[in-house]
């Protein structure tokens, strides 16, 4: 657990919170990485996976632009609030996020209203 946190996933660098974890992170809440809690570098490729237990709580942005991102099992950031950015997002099992942070001081990510189909 820890508050006022940003973690910086390097070259070929993945998460892989699996098992009976129990995650309580906040993003800090000013300065440069304020709102961002997990920040990937932009060429990394591979898959990043929160599993874990229903009662983990993350709050703050997850960047992992050219990441593929896996929710599995049944992870549930319901008492945080994520916006997540990825490649792809899988949800599997019964996952559970908030993504309206505006209470926390985070902006909208702008999405389309577009469906598009990918071979």
């Amino acid at each position: 657990s820890g508050s006022g946190v940003t973690f910086y996933l390097g070259s070929d660098v993945h998460t892989d919170f699996n098992g009976t974890a129990r995650m309580v992170f906040s993003a800090p809440t000013s300065g440069p990485y304020s709102g961002i809690l997990f920040f990937g570098e932009r060429n990394t490729t591979g898959t990043s996976k929160f599993t874990g237990t229903a009662d983990s709580a993350l709050t703050g942005a997850i960047y992992l632009k050219s990441q593929d991102v896996a929710y599995q099992g049944n992870f549930s950031g319901a008492q945080g609030c994520m916006q997540v950015v990825a490649r792809t997002i899988d949800w599997t099992g019964s996952t559970l996020i908030n993504a309206d942070c505006s209470a926390l001081g985070m902006g909208a990510i702008p999405a389309t209203q577009t469906v598009k189909l990918i071979e």
